[in-house]
C-alpha cells in the first residue's frame, strides 16, 4: 500500500511547495515596503565619479581658516572665518569676480573686534543664501565653545546687490538653553531652521515677526553620539577629550516639506516641517518623524540643489558626494588636497568647498596651529548624472 500511494504522495507535496513558493515571491515586496527606508539606503559607491584633475585651486589664504564659502550668482564668493577658530578679523569676506581679491564683509565696521555687539559680527557659526537671493548669517555670540556667550544671538540679513546689511533679527532667549551655540541654518520663503549644536534642538524663526520657537529638544538624530573623526584620526578638544557636536548641518527640501539635519559626526536624519506648524504635533510625533536618512561620516558641510539632490563634504574621508531625493548616492570625488572640506557651495553644476583644514588650527592641535598655508578654496563641475535616480555600478 505505501509503495502504490507513494506517488501520488509526492505529487501533492510538489503543489504545496509550488503553492508555498509563490506565497513567498509574493510577500517579498510586501516585506520589503515595510522595511524603514533607512535599511534600504543603497551604499556609497567605492569609484568616485570625478578624478583630480577636475578639482581646480579658485582663491587661497595665508593668514585666515575659511570654514565655509557660499557662491552669489554674479560670481563673487562669500567665505566665512570664524573666530572660534582663532582666525584674525574679518569673519567675513567677499571675493572680487574679476581679480580673486579679498576683502571684508559687507563692510569693515560689521568686522570689527569691538564696539556695540549688535552692529557687529560676535561670533560666526554659519551663512546661507536664501531663495530671495539674500545672504543670512548665524552669529552665536560664543566664540569660545568653552566659555559663556559674549552677546546675545541673531540672524543677520545682507543684501548682495547693495553690499548693505537689511535686518538683524535677535534670537529670543525663550527659544535657548543654557549652553546653546546656534549653528547651521537653512530657509525656506519666511521661515529660518537654526541647528542648536550646544545643545540638541531646532529653532525655528519666523523672519517677519522674529519670534522664534524651539523644537526637537535633545532628539535622538541630534544629538552626537561619537567623535568627530577626520582623515587624520579622532579630533580633540582642548582638554584632551574626543569632541563631539550635536546638531550643526541643516538643509530644507526646495519644497519646504523636508529638513535635513545631523550632529557633526553623523548620521543625517530627515523631519516633517509640517510638524512645527501643528500645534497637535507631540514629542513622540516629532521622534516617531525623524528618519535615519544616510549613515554619513562627520560632514564639514551640506546643501541641496533645486531639484533636491544633497551635497556634502566628507571630512573622514576628503570627499564630496551626493544623494539624490531618490536616494541614490553619488560619490563624486576623492583628493588628498581635500583636507578638512568645509561648508560647500553650489552654484549651477559648479561646487566650491575651501580644504579648511580645520582640525590643524590651534584649539585643536595644543595651542599651536599646524595648519599648510594656503588655504585653499577649490571648485569642480558636478558629472552630468550625479543628479540621476539611476545608480551607477
Amino acid at each position: 500500500m505505501a509503495g502504490c500511494c507513494q506517488p501520488r504522495a509526492n505529487e501533492v507535496k510538489l503543489r504545496s511547495m509550488k503553492r508555498l513558493l509563490r506565497i513567498t515571491c509574493l510577500s517579498v515586496p510586501l516585506v520589503l515596503a515595510t522595511l524603514p527606508v533607512s535599511a534600504r539606503a543603497v551604499p556609497m559607491p567605492e569609484k568616485a565619479e570625478s578624478t583630480a584633475s577636475d578639482l581646480t585651486p579658485v582663491l587661497t589664504s595665508n593668514s585666515q581658516i575659511w570654514e565655509s564659502v557660499v557662491a552669489l550668482p554674479d560670481g563673487r564668493l562669500v567665505l566665512e572665518a570664524p573666530r572660534w577658530l582663532g582666525n584674525p578679523a574679518p569673519q567675513l569676506n567677499i571675493s572680487s569676480a574679476t581679480n580673486g581679491a579679498v576683502g571684508p564683509y559687507p563692510d569693515a565696521s560689521w568686522n570689527a573686534p569691538d564696539g556695540d555687539p549688535g552692529n557687529r559680527f560676535v561670533a560666526l557659526t554659519s551663512m546661507t543664501l536664501a531663495p530671495d537671493g539674500a545672504l543670512w548669517v548665524v552669529d552665536s555670540g560664543v566664540p569660545d565653545r568653552e566659555q559663556k556667550p559674549e552677546a546675545p544671538a541673531k540672524l543677520v540679513r545682507i543684501d548682495p546687490a547693495s553690499g548693505k546689511v537689511t535686518r538683524v533679527v535677535p534670537v529670543s532667549a525663550d527659544a535657548l538653553r543654557s549652553g546653546s551655540i546656534l549653528s547651521g541654518i537653512a530657509i525656506h520663503a519666511q521661515t529660518a531652521y537654526v541647528a542648536d549644536s550646544g545643545v540638541p534642538g531646532i529653532v525655528v524663526i519666523d523672519l517677519e515677526s522674529g519670534v522664534a520657537r524651539r523644537f526637537l529638544d535633545h532628539l535622538e538624530g541630534l544629538t552626537a553620539k561619537r567623535p568627530i573623526e577626520a582623515a587624520s584620526g579622532v579630533v580633540k578638544a582642548r582638554d584632551g577629550r574626543p569632541l563631539a557636536i550635536d546638531a550643526s548641518l541643516v538643509a530644507i527640501s526646495p519644497d519646504g516639506q523636508w529638513l535635513y539635519v545631523q550632529a557633526y559626526c553623523g548620521p543625517l536624519y530627515r523631519v516633517a516641517t509640517a510638524l512645527f506648524n501643528d500645534d497637535a504635533s507631540t514629542n513622540t510625533a516629532f521622534q516617531e518623524s525623524a528618519t535615519l536618512w544616510y549613515k554619513t561620516h562627520a560632514l564639514g558641510g551640506l546643501t541641496i540643489g533645486a531639484d533636491g539632490t544633497l551635497y556634502w563634504s566628507d571630512v573622514t574621508t576628503g570627499s564630496i558626494d551626493s544623494y539624490t531625493p531618490g536616494r541614490i548616492p553619488h560619490h563624486l570625488i576623492t583628493d588628498p588636497r581635500l583636507k578638512w572640506p568645509g561648508g560647500l557651495a553650489l552654484s549651477g553644476n559648479t561646487i566650491f568647498v575651501p580644504a579648511a583644514q580645520l582640525d590643524q588650527a590651534a584649539r585643536f592641535q595644543n595651542g599651536q596651529a599646524t595648519v599648510h598655508w594656503p588655504v585653499t578654496v577649490y571648485k569642480f563641475r558636478v558629472p552630468e548624472d550625479a543628479t540621476s535616480d539611476v545608480l551607477r555600478k
